[in-house]
């Protein structure tokens, strides 16, 4: 192989294949979980445990009953958590936490999800019960809002909870992340670098902001581990994303997808319709399988959206950089950085990657290049 060694093949192998069997268990046990919870008769008596302590006002009692419900979920996926996230991620040289720094990590990422999520569900259930049979209707609106919301407030509110940043002030990266930033006609407001290398030595960028001002995080990790121009070609790609609006379109897309679920939920499960089990909040469980198994039968529509934007975020890296070899650099040291698996399979490619496979991204900066007289063709 060209850019890869065999050693660098087993390695992305090894990695795509850890804990097959305990990742197979866990998928079972997710499906598992919300059909036994409510199937038992748990669910009914949870509901009528907190009747009394929500002093009977129902939106209280389902905040109540959506905190233990991804509580229990939480603490039966946490040996799982374990397994992948620290035993594993330590196996492969990825994770730099201790265990009681992965412990605190972890209850501080269940908090915040739990707070978001108990939120939007009580939101979606006060939507339910006020709009009858037009909650499918209103239901993907409520969605939207939370999730540009959400979009908006990250940066502010729930990044500074996990990452420590600072301006960035590596000085010869500096000069070509801007450059990038003025070809993509991005109003650059802020440039800053997080501490991913206190997690793992996984390596990222993005974007946040709205409107023409926007800022850029850079892991130090991605800085230690490349030079100003690969750093400049990974940010380009970002800026491709942003510069045709790729966010704004996920989110569209994710709001036209709630629809399609929600009408499909209504005319599958026409009690839902007339609000008689999804209003109450011993149906969530039920209601959390459904959408569990709505949402793997669309997750190849997605997947297919998010490839093509990643395919363009390319081309437009390559258009900006004019340097296929950079660009190149930058994928190989990507892949090698987080052990992509390079031989990636079709079927599963097709219903659940999000980007194209890294060979394919390789070949079209190379074809990109040849086409286009790219310089390093």
């Amino acid at each position: 192989m060209k850019y890869f060694t065999e050693e660098d093949i087993k390695k992305g192998k090894e990695y795509h294949d850890r804990g097959f069997g305990a990742g197979v268990a866990k998928k079972i046990i997710d499906l598992l979980f919300p059909l036994i919870f409510f199937f038992s008769g748990f669910a009914v008596y949870l509901s009528g445990l907190l009747s009394p302590i929500s002093f009977n006002y129902l939106t209280l009692q389902t905040a109540l009953f959506a905190l233990c419900y991804i509580l229990i979920q939480f603490l039966l996926n946490l040996p799982f958590s374990y397994y992948f996230s620290y035993v594993l991620e330590h196996k492969f040289g990825f994770s730099n936490l201790t265990l009681k720094d992965w412990l605190i990590y972890n209850i501080k990422q269940f908090s915040v999800g739990a707070v978001i999520n108990i939120i939007i569900i009580s939101a979606a259930y006060m939507t339910f019960r006020k709009s009858g049979e037009n909650w499918v209707w209103f239901i993907p609106v409520v969605l939207l809002a939370f999730e540009l919301v959400l979009t908006f407030l990250y940066p502010y509110l729930v990044l500074p909870l996990f990452y420590k940043k600072s301006n960035f002030e590596q000085g010869e990266y500096t000069k070509p992340i801007f450059e990038v930033a003025d070809k993509a006609g991005i109003k650059l407001k802020k440039l800053f670098q997080i501490n991913e290398s206190k997690y793992s030595k996984h390596t990222n960028a993005f974007f946040t902001g709205f409107g023409p001002e926007k800022s850029i995080y850079i892991f130090d990790t991605l800085v230690k581990n490349n030079t100003p121009e690969e750093v400049a070609s990974v940010v380009a790609h970002e800026a491709g994303h942003w510069k045709y609006h790729h966010v704004l379109k996920g989110i569209a897309l994710g709001f036209f997808g709630s629809f399609i679920i929600a009408w499909l939920i209504a005319l599958t499960f026409p009690e839902f319709s007339g609000g008689l089990i999804i209003s109450e909040a011993a149906g969530l469980p039920l209601l959390m399988f459904i959408l569990t198994v709505y949402t793997f039968f669309t997750t190849p529509i997605d997947s297919f959206f998010s490839r093509k934007m990643e395919v363009t975020a390319d081309t437009f890296e390559l258009k900006t950089t004019q340097n296929k070899a950079v660009f190149i650099s930058s994928m190989v040291g990507l892949a090698k950085d987080n052990k992509s698996y390079l031989y990636t399979d079709d079927f599963l490619t097709f219903w659940f990657a999000s980007h194209p496979p890294m060979l394919d991204r390789i070949k079209m900066a190379e074809d990109f290049a040849e086409t286009n007289g790219v310089k390093n063709a």
